[in-house]
């Protein structure tokens, strides 16, 4: 699978980042507004992952992974927290959650971290990617559904990458708060279809940009 340059806009994109809330609830929101689309569009969603980054001091750090790395239980989730070293006392933490499935139970888990005190307290001006995704066999044509997304959404659509059996759309709509520049604009939503050739599509939604192999 491609990444569309993933790593490397996710890395000149990280310190490029804007965010009008300083609170992790308007994230929990966003949350659900990914997933809406995929409910009302009676997609299974195979595929969650949530990711969260915050530059720190070593010792503040260290005190808050302490506190938080105990991993919550669960088949369906892998969570985890990892610091990089970016200088003399100066880390990034980085908080990783993923779902295979997507259930209430793994909703659940997910708003219980990230509505923890300690935890909206450290992320409160961090960053956040939140990436929701479906394989499907429904038999849709791929423009169809990307009209579909650009509605639901009202999405100002600002890049198309459009391939044989391979597209993708970046844009921004007033549903989310956080946005990056990217090309001289702003763009805070973004999306891929692919075509498989037995018919599946891969259908992946993100915001502010894709973070997940698509």
């Amino acid at each position: 699978m491609r990444w569309f340059s993933v790593v490397v806009l996710f890395l000149l994109t990280v310190s490029l980042f804007y965010q009008s809330s300083n609170s992790l609830l308007a994230d929990v929101s966003t949350i659900e507004k990914l997933e809406e689309f995929f409910v009302e569009e009676g997609l299974d969603i195979s595929s969650v992952s949530v990711t969260m980054h915050k530059v720190s001091n070593e010792s503040e750090a260290k005190l808050f992974i302490k506190n938080q790395q105990q991993a919550q239980k669960n088949k369906n989730i892998n969570e985890s927290f990892n610091v990089v070293y970016l200088s003399e006392n100066r880390v990034k933490v980085v908080y990783e959650f993923k779902g295979a499935v997507w259930s209430e139970k793994v909703k659940g888990l997910l708003q219980n971290r990230m509505l923890n005190p300690e935890f909206r307290h450290f992320f409160k001006n961090g960053q956040i990617y939140s990436c929701f995704q479906s394989r499907t066999d429904v038999k849709i044509n791929s423009n169809f559904m990307i009209d579909k997304i650009i509605n639901f959404y009202n999405i100002q659509k600002t890049n198309v990458m459009d391939e044989e059996k391979f597209k993708v759309v970046s844009g921004t709509t007033e549903q989310f708060e956080q946005y990056i520049p990217l090309d001289n604009e702003h763009i805070n939503i973004q999306f891929a279809i692919r075509e498989q050739e037995n018919g599946t599509k891969t259908i992946t939604i993100g915001t502010p940009i894709l973070v997940i192999e698509y």
